[in-house]
């Protein structure tokens, strides 16, 4: 069954939900997912949202499962950072594949890592208590990941890549808030990870890395995904082609900007400042077109297939069917 015919009165539970200050009398709203305090923390400290012709309202999820319910139960408009697997999961574990013209949420731009050789924003991390030190060192642990997203598809690739499957592991499947602090604390062995979130973890020891999302076969892509009704109501589909280019302007200054990005991750997550400074290069993006003749379109439909063949998806599905690259022109300009 699909993700988004489960509902999504379970997405909100745990959601928190924040108003932006830049703007009180417009009268669109912008509903924004994120997955991360330190996301709406470090924009809104910076003054690349002033002004904007709509208000938006940020909502907290925990997992790519979560906010594809909230996506097409209308509690939110977009997400920001929503794995860019997301859609086609539901897609094909839906009774019948989206097509292009019924898919309810499309990407619409991806975030693509500014440094993945040096900074890599995903990884397979171990504890230090398992013994592992190498992904062959699996076979019989604990595994855990958030599933549906590219935790899950990370968390795959790494046991295929080893040669095993999740036959040969001790599979935990946990939410995004909670796989990587479950490693840190020993209660599972092993699990895929964003790089930001277990800066700490690394730096003190706590836990290894065994290897990156390239190194497993992934891209690294994530994704701003949109509930396709939004779309197609006149005054959001304006509101969310403003925000795009805000984005992209945002993501470029943060990439160069380290220093200033740091000091919301010391904020939310209490991290000391060199550890903060890393987390900010590890969560570094830029706002990239999905157009089809695009080599980002490219990588992903190369992974698609590779994710098609190891089971991520249940069967082959077509990663155009949940594209709409209305707003090329809109992240070009904030990319210039």
């Amino acid at each position: 069954m699909s993700m988004i015919r489960l509902g999504f009165a379970a997405a909100l539970l745990g959601a928190t939900l924040f108003v932006s200050q830049a703007s009180h009398a417009a009268e669109t709203v912008l509903r924004v997912g994120i997955f991360q305090d330190v996301t709406r923390e470090a924009i809104e400290a910076t003054d690349f949202l002033e002004g904007t012709p709509y208000r938006i309202e940020w909502a907290r999820l925990n997992g790519a499962g979560p906010t594809v319910q909230a996506l097409g139960g209308n509690a939110i408009d977009i997400s920001w950072g929503l794995s860019d697997t997301a859609a086609l999961k539901a897609s094909s574990e839906d009774r019948r594949n989206w097509s292009a013209g019924n898919a309810p949420i499309k990407l619409i731009g991806l975030l693509a890592p500014v440094d993945s050789t040096h900074y890599s924003p995903s990884l397979v991390i171990a504890s230090k208590a398992s013994g592992v030190t190498k992904l062959a060192d699996l076979r019989g642990k604990t595994y855990a990941f958030n599933e549906g997203g590219n935790a899950n598809a990370v968390g795959l690739l790494a046991l295929d890549k080893a040669g095993m499957s999740l036959k040969d592991v001790k599979l935990r499947l946990l939410t995004y808030d909670a796989t990587a602090p479950a490693v840190v604390a020993g209660a599972v062995d092993a699990a895929p990870a964003t790089r930001s979130r277990v800066a700490d973890a690394l730096a003190t020891g706590a836990v290894r890395e065994l290897a990156t999302e390239n190194e497993v076969g992934f891209p690294g892509f994530v994704s701003v995904t949109a509930r396709t009704a939004a779309l197609k109501d006149p005054q959001l589909d304006a509101a969310i082609g403003d925000f795009m280019t805000r984005l992209a302007r945002y993501l470029n200054w943060a990439a160069t900007h380290d220093a200033e990005t740091a000091a919301a991750y010391a904020k939310t997550q209490q991290l000391t400042q060199e550890q903060a400074l890393f987390a900010a290069k590890s969560g570094a993006y830029r706002l990239v077109p999905v157009n089809a003749d695009g080599a980002p379109f490219k990588a992903e439909v190369a992974a698609t297939r590779k994710l098609g063949d190891i089971g991520f998806y249940p069967r082959p599905v077509d990663f155009s069917t949940v594209v709409d690259d209305r707003y090329t022109a809109r992240i070009e300009a904030g990319n210039r």
